[in-house]
């Protein structure tokens, strides 16, 4: 039986309460299923503040490698970079369903459209997030919010 898989986003969800999603994705990992870190990127920065964090995961994704690895990323000389907008858009989806990364929580209302797979539009300002009808409020004890996230994994 393949392991089960939970995506979090970095900017906006973990970056935004960081103590949490620490204790957060200790308890899913206590509970067997992996942890995708899932952002735009860069990587590297991702990686230190993760580590600085003390926030547990399994996998770092980029969507700024993945473009690059595929060619579809061009930079500039000042260091900025274009990616057209309709494969970053996509590219978390396209991600989480080659992965079969069976949940995803993020914060941007335009990545989630692309989703086949149960997708959590984190609010900040709330603390919580809906998929398949449950609810996961990250403001009541993190085993709670881990059991419903786990729960989630679980969906057929």
């Amino acid at each position: 039986m393949q392991q089960a898989k939970i995506g979090i986003d970095f900017h906006g969800v973990i970056s935004a309460a960081p103590q949490q999603f620490a204790i957060f994705c200790q308890e899913i990992r206590r509970r067997g299923i992996a942890v995708y870190i899932i952002s735009g990127g860069p990587k590297p920065d991702i990686m230190r503040y993760l580590e600085t964090h003390h926030i547990e995961y399994d996998v770092i994704w980029a969507i700024l490698d993945y473009c690059e690895a595929q060619g579809t990323v061009h930079f500039y000389e000042d260091g900025s970079f274009q990616v057209p907008t309709a494969i970053w858009d996509k590219a978390k989806a396209c991600y989480c369903a080659e992965q079969n990364i069976l949940f995803h929580i993020d914060d941007s209302p335009i990545y989630g459209k692309y989703f086949t797979t149960p997708y959590c539009e984190y609010d900040i300002c709330q603390n919580r997030c809906i998929a398949l009808d449950k609810e996961i409020d990250f403001s009541q004890p993190y085993q709670a919010a881990a059991d419903i996230a786990a729960l989630i994994t679980q969906q057929p």
